[in-house]
């Protein structure tokens, strides 16, 4: 039996919200394995919608869990319509929000506010053997970048 830290029981073992940086790593691994075996390696599996800005490192100590970029683009708006001359438009980022457009009709937010991914991870032993956890993350939704996106295309459009 492996005693995993932390707890994998502990959910969710980690809550961020989607444009916090961490780069301190939050770290996986095996405190004690059944002698004479002994942890040879990790291997990590995402179960869920690829998060980008996920950063995860595996090696013979551990497993190490940072997003030093933040995990911005978690929630994506869900549309975002436009006008230029009268024409209407769509778009789903505000990066992709063509220059000419005259106006910013709406913005619908992704109704999100969390999103739930496990983390899988494995433990292998030097006999061959293996055991493995489930750690869940939590990423929380936060409005303000989609908010200052939206004042900033609106103001842009000012005469």
């Amino acid at each position: 039996m492996l005693t995993w830290t932390p707890d994998p029981a502990v959910s969710p073992w980690a809550e961020v919200q989607e444009d916090e940086v961490w780069v301190e790593p939050i770290i996986f691994a095996v405190d004690d394995a059944v002698p004479p075996a002994s942890v040879t390696g990790y291997a990590v599996d995402v179960v869920g919608e690829p998060l980008v800005g996920l950063v995860v490192e595996t090696s013979a100590s551990g497993v190490a869990i940072s997003a030093p970029k933040s995990l911005v683009g978690t929630f994506p708006a869900v549309d975002i319509e436009y006008q230029i001359k009268g024409v209407t438009g769509h778009c789903l980022k505000f990066a992709d929000l063509p220059p000419q457009a005259d106006e910013v009709i709406k913005y619908a937010p992704n109704p999100a506010s969390i999103k739930l991914w496990t983390l899988h991870v494995t433990a292998k032993l030097s006999d061959g053997s293996s055991g493995s956890a489930d750690f869940v993350l939590t990423v929380r939704a936060n409005f303000t970048p989609g908010c200052t996106a939206l004042k900033e295309a609106v103001n842009a459009r000012r005469h």
